[in-house]
């Protein structure tokens, strides 16, 4: 999310949460990451925290967290993750609000790993945000950090190609409630060359009770392998591991 943009995530924080909550192979996938590269009890951060699954996660394993979130509605379902956990592990996470090309830190404040989690770079709809947010990651690690990036280029790619048609992700149950939720896409043309417009319909409903739709539309950036790994390059990071699933890394 760009500064001073509506929050895509403003209404729909809570089913993005029931969707993703049990999702837990990125999470394993970074822990064996940070481990290798960084040690058990590393300071980690997260640009682009969301509502903190990540983060809990890590800190529940010993690591230090400081997250990176511009939506509001997604840093307050953080704090009540946080305050769910043991009270010397919700410690270890610190929540603040900002972006990632401007995260509100300190310029002396360090970190072992910087984690760019769940296609969130694509949330950076210009070459410029994401340039700006690498040197961001790379002017607050320590020397000899290491910056961990998750991408998911071929999910928008396929959208792009099926403009107009209707994606669907799934059904969950809502915990502690009689509701059901199901979650569509549909993805058009972006404003912009090089992205693409997405709009999310979370549809609830009670047994034989009527539908309650809540959407979202947010803006994706179409990214490529190479162009990520230029990007990159120029933020004066060296690529050393490429994966191409999680259980590969693991």
């Amino acid at each position: 999310m760009r500064d001073g943009e509506h929050d895509a995530y403003a209404n729909i924080a809570v089913w993005y949460d029931v969707e993703h909550d049990a999702v837990t192979e990125d999470i394993e996938c970074y822990q064996v990451l940070l481990a290798s590269v960084a040690g058990a009890r590393a300071s980690v951060l997260e640009l682009g925290s969301g509502s903190g699954r990540v983060a809990a996660a890590l800190a529940l394993a010993g690591y230090t967290v400081t997250g990176i979130e511009p939506s509001e509605a997604m840093r307050a379902r953080g704090a009540k993750r946080l305050a769910a956990l043991p009270e010397r592990v919700a410690r270890r996470v610190r929540q603040v609000a900002g972006t990632a090309g401007a995260p509100g830190l300190e310029s002396g404040q360090h970190f072992d790993a910087a984690l760019i989690g769940c296609n969130t770079i694509a949330h950076l709809t210009s070459r410029e945000e994401r340039a700006r947010a690498l040197d961001v990651a790379r002017g607050h690690l320590r020397p000899g950090g290491v910056l961990i990036l998750d991408l998911d280029l071929a999910g928008p790619r396929r959208m792009a190609e099926t403009i107009g048609q209707v994606w669907y992700s799934g059904l969950w149950p809502v915990p502690d409630s009689p509701l059901t939720l199901c979650h569509c896409s549909v993805a058009t043309a972006g404003a912009e060359p090089g992205t693409l417009r997405l709009t999310h319909f979370y549809d609830t409903w009670e047994p034989g009770g009527p539908v309650c739709r809540t959407a979202s539309t947010m803006t994706l950036a179409l990214l490529s392998q190479g162009e990520v790994a230029l990007a990159l390059l120029h933020a004066g990071f060296s690529i050393s591991a490429l994966y191409g699933s999680y259980d590969e890394a693991v």
